[in-house]
């Protein structure tokens, strides 16, 4: 067979530069796309979550310079953060999205804290000047599970997911790009396209039917 060699294919201009910056965003992106891929499996298997540990609930005496002050319908949302501010350095508590309701009727602040896989509810008695709070750590699992879907999470992780999007987007079309104008391959691509779209378009109006 000397002298024989299989015909090669000449990429065009475009695909000159597309293959590198698909190549890249590949790279780029390795670790973060097996992780939402690997979150999305979880989240679609929450029977394999491990059972929580127990919740850690504990009361303890309000600050002085808390209880001096009265809390008012108005001042309720201020005076929250600076309560659970004291308190996540005072018990070492993990941070979170913070919500504050204050009920005049039972002279009650109620502070809801929830992070990816957690919470901490806390019950402020200021005529008591006592407080009383839950925490709950849901196990790792729960925690990756939440990031996945952006609960609880800051901005930071927001823009992150959204970027990602956007590259695995870039990466997905680079790479459909590359391949739709093979001409040995166009074919093939194109009925494989169509086969995962047309199975996930029967799937859902078999679901909804």
């Amino acid at each position: 067979m000397k002298g024989f060699s299989l015909p090669k294919y000449k990429l065009s201009r475009s695909q000159r530069w597309v293959r590198p910056l698909h190549a890249y965003s590949s790279m780029l992106m390795l670790f973060i796309l097996l992780f939402f891929t690997l979150t999305g499996i979880t989240l679609n298997n929450r029977q394999w979550l491990p059972t929580p540990q127990a919740s850690q609930e504990v009361e303890l005496a309000l600050a002085e310079k808390f209880a001096a002050i009265p809390i008012e319908a108005t001042s309720a949302e201020m005076q929250g953060q600076a309560i659970w501010q004291w308190l996540k350095k005072e018990q070492g508590l993990a941070g979170g999205e913070l919500s504050v309701q204050w009920l005049a009727d039972e002279s009650l602040l109620l502070l809801d804290v929830k992070r990816p896989g957690g919470y901490t509810l806390v019950e402020v008695f200021p005529e008591e000047q006592r407080v009383w709070y839950e925490n709950q750590k849901l196990g790792w699992m729960a925690v990756l599970n939440d990031l996945h879907m952006g609960r609880y999470s800051d901005k930071a992780w927001s823009w992150f997911i959204d970027l990602s999007a956007v590259v695995i987007l870039f990466f997905t079309l680079t790479g459909f790009w590359l391949v739709l104008f093979h001409p040995k391959r166009r074919s093939r691509t194109l009925m494989l396209s169509g086969l995962g779209t047309l199975l996930m378009l029967v799937l859902y109006f078999w679901m909804v039917s």
